[in-house]
């Protein structure tokens, strides 16, 4: 795929992202000189015509949104077979890389992430858009950490059509909703709770939920309530906590109606929340609490005496001319070392050179002739495509024009991230569905006949248990039909209680009649079909028993 052209406009460069359905590429407008992010269905996808629509739906839904925290699509197309949608490309991290980065965010940090993500989602709602797997992986930041919130792929319009894969749950388990859980309908406020689970996982570093399997983490999202933050985070505001326990609330009813409720308790929160300065993995005293407070979400400030007011209003006044000083001491900072490094120093320009594919000793030494510096924090990545070792690509990108001695990091390859693909082999085909989504595979199901696994349950699988995949490959398992055709046994001379038995224990129906019968007394005389019939279970057999 890589160098192909698409729609005689967007060329594709590199892969850069795989899901469940569909490969992401960077790639470049031709006509508009930028780069751009292609999403390709793949291959397996094309022939199914529900995963079809499902790409559609996604790329008109999501088109339909002009949002500043929402990624933008630019066009979508079909070429030679190739479904296609071109969006923003944002270069920067997802929040689930940027959490494992920093064990746990500032108070300050989640709440401005959180406000973001709400005002996207505030927006979708608005155009009747439920996005339907809000979790940190489709949260991106841009090289300005501006949040972007991508991948509709699940969306629901306002219309209450639903888009899935054969109505199973799909989407991160960790982050699901309980009544999608309960493959139910989701809707706005599913959202939101999902939101509530991820600004959890800011604030304390951890999902709420954990299990030996997704089945398992998808019912403790029904039955069971998550440990509120402040018993991780002692020192946790409270104002925070009660908006992260409102959010995540299992009925409805109970949850924030809208986006825009949540956005509200949210700015209040970050007003009321002091900014702390210290490390990351702070104690509980880096944040002043409000013990005596019971209902900390929007209070009243007026207490019928003023006196609280005129005490904020003196103290407001001070910090603003606190401020104001700052801010005149920083320009004259900021104006001086602009001075200094742009007008008398004013080091020359080079362009990033392209070291892809080659070494990390290699590409330091093509840096270092061009006069730039290789940083000495390599960043290690999982690539399909480029080997082991070698380099995937640098921070700035190839080509960018930059300053003499400029720090650029280095990304090497260490080869495909696999799995490991668990034994499916008993379980229904809906456990199985949950458990490959929760590990980003793909899942076909084959339908047989089996003569000894009940019907519904997986016998087999491909490929087998333990075996290493990569993300996105395919697992086809092979799902019971029950038992299928056999011959009928010869059941005349029979006696009528061990004819019964033998129709019953091969799923068939026995239908008695009785007719007088000279020395038969008891045992079947006929039957119907005749011996040696192919039959069906469940199929109706009728036996004439003497009497």
């Amino acid at each position: 795929m890589v160098g192909k052209v698409l729609a005689e406009r967007y060329e594709i460069i590199e892969k850069i992202a795989e899901g469940g359905m569909a490969r992401v590429y960077r790639g470049r407008d031709i006509v508009l000189k930028r780069t751009v992010a292609v999403k390709i269905l793949k291959d397996q996808m094309t022939g199914d015509a529900a995963f079809i629509r499902r790409f559609e739906r996604e790329a008109q839904s999501a088109a339909a949104l002009s949002h500043p925290h929402i990624v933008n699509i630019y066009d979508v197309g079909e070429q030679d077979g190739i479904h296609f949608m071109v969006m923003e490309y944002v270069e920067g991290d997802n929040l689930k890389d940027y959490i494992r980065r920093k064990g746990r965010l500032p108070v300050h940090e989640a709440v401005k992430i959180t406000r973001q993500i709400a005002e996207a989602l505030d927006q979708a709602h608005a155009a009747g858009v439920v996005h339907r797997d809000i979790k940190p992986q489709n949260i991106l930041f841009s090289r300005t950490g501006k949040v972007k919130v991508t991948d509709f792929g699940i969306a629901i319009a306002g219309d209450g059509a639903t888009v899935t894969v054969g109505d199973e749950i799909i989407g991160s388990v960790q982050y699901i909703s309980p009544e999608q859980a309960r493959g139910e309908l989701a809707g706005k406020q599913s959202d939101l709770y999902s939101l509530g689970i991820v600004l959890y996982e800011m604030v304390t570093g951890k999902v709420p939920f954990s299990g030996e399997n997704p089945v398992a983490v998808a019912m403790k999202h029904i039955q069971e309530k998550i440990v509120p933050p402040r018993q991780l985070v002692p020192g946790l505001p409270k104002a925070l906590e009660q908006i992260i326990l409102k959010t995540v609330q299992k009925d409805i009813a109970e949850r924030y109606g809208t986006a825009g409720e949540l956005l509200e308790d949210l700015f209040y929160a970050e007003e009321k929340i002091p900014r702390v300065t210290k490390p990351n993995n702070t104690s509980h005293s880096d944040y002043s609490d409000d013990e005596d407070d019971d209902h900390i979400l929007r209070p009243s400030f007026n207490d019928g005496s003023g006196k609280k007011q005129s005490f904020l209003a003196r103290r407001w006044k001070t910090i603003f001319k606190i401020i104001l000083f700052l801010v005149f001491i920083g320009g004259l900072y900021s104006g001086g070392i602009y001075i200094f490094n742009n007008l008398l120093l004013s080091p020359p320009e080079v362009a990033i050179p392209d070291v892809q594919g080659m070494s990390q000793n290699d590409a330091a030494r093509v840096l270092g002739e061009e006069g730039l510096m290789p940083s000495t924090d390599v960043v290690y990545v999982y690539d399909d495509q480029i080997s082991v070792g070698t380099v995937v690509k640098t921070d700035p990108p190839e080509g960018r024009m930059v300053r003499e001695n400029r720090e650029v990091t280095l990304y090497v390859s260490q080869g495909p991230e696999y799995v490991i693909i668990p034994d499916l082999t008993g379980r229904t085909e809906r456990e199985a569905e949950i458990i490959i989504a929760d590990l980003e595979l793909t899942m076909s199901a084959v339908r047989e006949h089996h003569e000894e696994i009940e019907k519904g349950k997986i016998f087999r699988q491909v490929p087998g248990e333990s075996f290493p995949a990569s993300r996105g490959e395919e697992v086809v398992v092979y799902v019971s039909e029950g038992r299928g055709s056999f011959e009928l046994a010869d059941l005349i001379g029979y006696s009528e209680r061990g004819a019964v038995d033998y129709l019953k224990g091969n799923d068939l129906n026995p239908i008695i009649r009785y007719q007088f019968t000279v020395g038969a007394s008891g045992h079947v005389v006929k039957q119907e079909p005749e011996p040696g019939s192919e039959v069906f279970p469940e199929q109706s057999i009728e036996l004439i028993v003497g009497e």
